[in-house]
């Protein structure tokens, strides 16, 4: 297992497909409910995953990692009620790392197999 401090590397961050889909939902959501405040929470979603391009392993891994055999790490964005979970995986071959899903902190975790897979290149 990679420690932070050995990795001082700039990562590509790329979202898949279901976490594409996951932030335009949570988007949606927020429009709806606290229109005003969406251009910044947007930011901040945004520059809390390009925080991930330095030291990625600084995240522990997330619940679902054992089960499903991955070292599927946990990123937290956001606060009490209004946290979000962002599961992601790191691809040091490539270099990159792959937002695989943002949920919100109050659902169920994922099983194995609802887990998306960073594509395969």
């Amino acid at each position: 297992m990679k420690e932070s401090s050995e990795k001082n590397v700039a990562y590509q961050v790329v979202l898949a497909e279901t976490a594409k889909a996951d932030a335009n939902q949570i988007y949606d959501w927020v429009v709806e409910r606290a229109p005003i405040r969406v251009p910044e929470w947007f930011e901040e979603l945004v520059d809390c995953l390009y925080s991930l391009e330095q030291l990625p392993y600084r995240c522990p891994l997330a619940r679902e990692a054992a089960e499903a055999r991955r070292e599927i790490r946990c990123l937290l964005f956001g606060n009490r009620k209004h946290a979000y979970r962002i599961l992601y995986e790191v691809d040091d071959a490539s270099q990159t790392v792959w937002i695989l899903h943002i949920r919100h902190g109050a659902l169920r975790d994922l099983a194995p197999d609802q887990l998306s897979y960073p594509p395969s290149e």
